[in-house]
């Protein structure tokens, strides 16, 4: 089990790169700021020989909010705020292989693990208004809501944290059923696009993370 947070920002604008800055709707509203993302991630080891071979599924969540603009009911970009808030939420979702390379942690004890990971992603998404409902367009039968289907590719380096008080992590094994817990770094890159769909909002980033791992 992995327990993980670090700095995103969808990429909304991407497909909005021929506009002024100042009419690309992400910056717009929410601005260029990363925000914190926390996931949580469960994975079973498939094979185990050199190094170990597994499937994960994982689930987290978004979330930024904003001052909402007042409509000026006249096709021109809005520049004035209002008092009520507007907030984007991402619930992004995935599937992954993960192979891990404990060789040198298992047999020559070695604290180091570096791993790879690449899979496919679904992100849930929706924008509400100052009320919490669900935006919707007037000029349109559109809501804020969707979905948006991706893939992505990770690498990370977990540090194996039992070397450093053995004693204590066999007292937490016993107690708990974890039989290592690790500290991660990650680098990782969604390509959340629709798969190529231009019907689906561009969500996806690259970014790092870092968190715990507990191996059971």
């Amino acid at each position: 089990m992995e327990l993980r947070m670090g700095p995103y920002r969808p990429d909304i604008d991407s497909e909005f790169q021929s506009r002024p800055a100042a009419e690309r709707p992400h910056q717009l509203y929410f601005g260029n700021k990363r925000r914190l993302l926390s996931q949580v991630e469960l994975d079973y080891q498939l094979w185990n020989g050199f190094g170990s071979l597994g499937i994960g599924a994982q689930i987290g969540y978004f979330r930024e909010t904003a001052k909402a603009f007042v409509d000026p009911g006249d096709g021109v970009t809005p520049s004035v705020r209002s008092g009520d808030t507007t907030r984007l939420m991402l619930v992004p979702t995935s599937l992954s292989l993960v192979y891990r390379f404990d060789v040198a942690a298992v047999r020559l004890g070695i604290p180091l693990v570096p791993y790879a990971k690449a899979g496919l992603d679904w992100v849930y998404w929706s924008v509400t208004n100052g009320n919490g409902d669900v935006t919707v367009d007037k000029g349109s039968s559109g809501k804020g809501r969707g979905d948006a289907t991706g893939f992505h590719g990770a690498v990370g380096l977990s540090l194996l944290l039992d070397v450093f008080d053995p004693g204590a992590s066999q007292e937490f094994d016993s107690e708990t059923g974890v039989n290592h817990t690790y500290l991660f770094f990650e680098l990782a890159h969604y390509e959340i696009n629709g798969l190529g769909s231009k019907a689906q909002p561009r969500l996806g980033d690259t970014t790092w993370s870092t968190g715990f791992m507990f191996e059971f």
